[in-house]
Parts: C-alpha cells; structure tokens; sequence
C-alpha cells in the first residue's frame, strides 16, 4: 500500500488539481488498496464571508439557522482538499468516476470562524462490491488543541473490480436513509437559482462542468447543469423548522441531480432519531437529497 503526505500551507490551487486529474491513474489494483494519504492543509480558516454566502443561499442568518451552517461551512470551503487528494497523480482511479454518495458531518465543539486551524484528510474505509467501490474519507478541522467538527465522506466509483473485500470500519452515514412520506404536506417550495455557478466552483473546489455548463451536461445525458450539493444542502436547512437545540450531526443522502432552474420540494419528519427531512425535484418520484439532522 502506497503511504504519500501532502502539506498545503495555502488552499490547494485549482489548476494543479486540474493537471492532476489529467494525468493517467495507475489503476486499482486490490491487494494494494487506495493509498494511504494524509493531505494536511495548514492555516485553514472558516471566513466569515463562507458562512455569509451559506445565509444567503438559507435565507436567514438567525442563530438557530447559523448554528446548522457552521455543521456544513468546513464541508463547503475546505472540500477542495478532500478533491486534491482524489485528483492525485498517483491515486488509483479517476476523480471523473468517482460520485459522491454520502455525507457524515458532526460537530463536538465550539467552531471558531476566521481561526487559524489546519485541516486533515485521510483514506479510512472502502468497499469493494459486486458493481463498484466504496470509498470512505475522514476529514479532522483542528482548532489549537481541540477537533471540534469532522466529516466522512463516501464516494462511489461504478465498475467491478477485484477482489471483493471491505477494508476498515464504515463510519460514515449509514447505508440506508431514513424515509419521508411524499404525500407529507411541504415545508417549502422553491426554484433553484442557477447563478453565480463559478463563485460556488471556486468555494468548494468543485470545478465538474457538469455543475456549470448546460450544454456540456446535456451532451452527458443530463437534463442540465445541477447544482452542488452542499449548496442545495444550505437551502434545506435554511427551510427546515426550528429545533429545541443546535444539531450535533447532519446525515446526507446524494441520491440524484437537483437541476438549476428547476422546481422543488421540501418535506420533513420528526422521530426519536432526530429530524430528518427529503427534497424532491417536481416530478420526480424519487428524491433527490435526504438528510438527518441529530
């Protein structure tokens, strides 16, 4: 298994991952696994201007609404160095197979905006099935002596690959989202807004045409460019009822494309296991985000 570290004492540049990207993947081979990486970003901050544009997109900045964002800013401005390391030279598969599936953030402390901290991404998990691979990345924000939020993230590549193993322990989001009764009255309903597509690639990392380029997506087989996920997660929390206290975790479930430009709908349920809540493009049956907040 191949060990690599990486430091950034800057965000990871744009076009350095984009060269990455380009250059031929070793391919997987699976006695080796992925590799063992650990990408550290040095002076990572949260700006408050990040957590100004996730307002934005909720519409509210009451506190009720900021403490669920700050669960989602550090996936939003520092998800680029989880894609620098996918983006890799050296990492077995393409970053064009991979998709992201789920998202596990969880907050254990007081998340200081505009602070000093570095950011740590390792490679914890993967799965190896029947149609393609799971692929689990853990990301630590440490603040001096304290690790106040983490993430896992689980991407999926499509294709079959061998041997069929599972390697370390799934801490991610379970396999299984939580089900919300369509036929539940909305919570809200809104289009989606297709601009300022660029400034949202730059803040994440994620420079995918297929969330910027109508044309580009549609020659792909999409009915059109679709919006980031963590900017159609900003606006679901943005929509969601008021809770008794701030949430400690938020569970997403990516289960397909919300189009700019498009109608949707947000419905939620209550349980014992915290609320969860479903966004459906209109007209479609399956929904397209599911989440948990707990």
């Amino acid at each position: 298994m191949t060990t690599h570290h990486t430091t950034f004492l800057a965000p990871p540049s744009l076009p350095a991952m984009g060269l990455g990207a380009l250059w031929p993947s070793p391919g997987w081979r699976g006695k080796e696994g992925f590799p063992t990486f650990s990408f550290i970003w040095r002076d990572y901050r949260i700006g408050r201007d990040v957590l100004g544009v996730l307002q934005r997109l909720a519409g509210s900045d009451d506190s009720a609404t900021t403490d669920r964002l700050l669960l989602l800013a550090p996936h939003v401005s520092g998800f680029r160095l989880t894609l620098a390391m996918l983006m890799h030279p050296i990492w077995p598969l393409p970053i064009w197979r991979a998709l992201q599936l789920r998202n596990r953030l969880t907050r254990s402390g007081e998340i200081k905006l505009a602070y000093p901290s570095d950011l740590i991404a390792q490679a914890i998990a993967w799965r190896v099935h029947d149609k393609g691979i799971e692929l689990d990345i853990h990301v630590q924000l440490l603040q001096g002596d304290d690790c106040p939020w983490e993430s896992v993230t689980t991407f999926y590549y499509r294709g079959r690959f061998a041997p069929l193993l599972s390697h370390g322990a799934a801490a991610g989001a379970d396999f299984v989202s939580p089900m919300v009764d369509p036929a539940q009255p909305p919570v809200a309903h809104w289009r989606v807004d297709g601009g300022r597509r660029l400034r949202w690639a730059r803040l994440t990392g994620d420079c995918n045409p297929l969330h910027l380029l109508d044309a580009y997506a549609r020659r792909t087989g999409f009915a059109a460019a679709s919006a980031h996920p963590q900017r159609i997660a900003a606006q679901c929390l943005g929509h969601l009822p008021p809770t008794h206290a701030p949430p400690r975790q938020l569970d997403l479930w990516l289960k397909g494309p919300v189009y700019y430009g498009r109608d949707v709908t947000l419905r939620h349920a209550a349980s014992t296991d915290g609320d969860a809540f479903a966004l459906w493009v209109d007209g479609d049956e399956r929904a397209a985000m599911v989440g948990r907040m707990s």
